[in-house]
C-alpha cells in the first residue's frame, strides 16, 4: 500500500506539474487571449485559484457544454445574472464580448468582489457590470431593483452546494420565464441523506415550472482545433482536462413551451458548438 501511495502522489504531483506547464506555454502563444468560442477575445487574466486551467478557457473548452447552450442564448439585450463570480471569465468575459449586454455577478468572498470591480474597470465594462455579495434567498428582489427583468435573463449558478438551499419554490416560481444553469455539487453535501437525493429533489422542484435537461461534462472535440494539429495526444488532452475530482453535471431548467430537448439532443448542440468553433 505505501508503494502504491508513493505512486498515486508522484504521479499526481507530475500530471499537475505538465498540465501547468503547458498551460503557460497557451498563455504565452497567444498572449492571454481566448481563441475560440463564445469568449473569443477576451483576455484572461491570471487566476488566484484555477490558474491550471487557464489554457482550457483559451481554447475555449472550458465547461464547452454550458459555453455551447450561452451561445445559443446570447442576445445584447439580455443580461447574465452569474451566481458565484469567481474570477468573473462568465461575469465580465460575456459582457466584454457583446454575448450580453449586462451581467449582475454575486460572489460571497469579499476579496473576490473588489477583485471583479476592478477587473470591469479594466475591461471597460464597469458600467454594465454590477456586482453584489452573497446570493441570498431576496437576491432577485436585487436583480429587479437594478433595472432587469426576469424574463430577459440567463442565469449561470456555480456555488458549491448552496444551490440545493438557494432554489426554492418561491425562487423557481419567479424565475419559470427564464433559462437558469445550475452546476451541481451534491457532493459537497455533509449530510449523506441529503446529498442522496438532492438532485433528484431540485429537479422534481423545478420542473413544476421548467422543462429539465441534465448537461454532462465529458464531450470535448479535440480533433478539430486548429492550434493543437501539431500537438502530441497526450499534451492536447492534458490542456484541455479541467483539473476536478469528478466530471460534473448541471441542470438546465428551460421555460415551458420551447421544445423539449432530449440528452440525444443537448450532446449535439455542444458538438455543433466545437464542430463551428473550431473550424480553419
Amino acid at each position: 500500500m505505501e508503494l502504491l501511495r508513493y505512486f498515486d502522489e508522484t504521479t499526481t504531483r507530475a500530471v499537475h506539474a505538465r498540465r501547468e506547464y503547458l498551460s503557460m506555454m497557451i498563455r504565452s502563444q497567444c498572449d492571454s487571449v481566448v481563441q475560440y468560442g463564445i469568449l473569443k477575445g477576451f483576455r484572461v487574466p491570471p487566476s488566484n485559484w484555477a490558474e491550471i486551467i487557464s489554457s482550457a478557457y483559451i481554447l475555449g473548452t472550458y465547461e464547452v457544454s454550458i459555453c455551447a447552450i450561452l451561445d445559443l442564448l446570447r442576445s445584447p439585450r439580455k443580461a447574465l445574472v452569474d451566481l458565484g463570480g469567481a474570477d468573473g471569465v462568465f461575469g465580465v468575459g460575456l459582457v466584454e464580448v457583446g454575448a450580453f449586454g449586462r451581467s449582475l455577478i454575486f460572489e460571497l468572498d469579499a476579496d473576490r468582489q473588489r477583485a471583479l470591480a476592478e477587473m470591469a474597470q479594466a475591461h471597460g465594462v464597469a458600467d454594465r457590470i454590477s456586482v453584489f455579495g452573497e446570493a441570498t434567498p431576496d437576491f432577485l428582489d436585487r436583480v429587479e431593483a437594478s433595472g432587469v427583468a426576469l424574463p430577459q435573463c440567463v442565469m449561470l449558478c456555480d456555488i458549491e452546494g448552496a444551490e440545493f438551499s438557494l432554489f426554492t419554490d418561491a425562487v423557481l416560481s419567479r424565475l419559470q420565464n427564464s433559462h437558469v444553469i445550475i452546476e451541481l455539487h451534491d457532493f459537497l453535501l455533509t449530510d449523506p441523506a441529503r446529498r442522496d437525493n438532492a438532485i433528484a429533489e431540485l429537479r422534481q422542484a423545478a420542473e413544476r415550472y421548467f422543462d429539465v435537461c441534465e448537461v454532462k461534462d465529458g464531450l470535448r472535440d479535440m480533433r478539430n482545433i486548429p492550434l493543437l494539429r501539431n500537438w502530441s495526444d497526450w499534451d492536447s488532452w492534458l490542456l484541455c482536462v479541467e483539473a476536478r475530482y469528478r466530471m460534473m453535471s448541471w441542470l438546465w431548467l428551460r421555460p415551458k413551451g420551447e421544445a423539449a430537448l432530449t440528452e440525444a439532443a443537448v450532446d449535439e448542440l455542444v458538438i455543433d458548438y466545437q464542430r463551428r468553433i473550431f473550424a480553419a
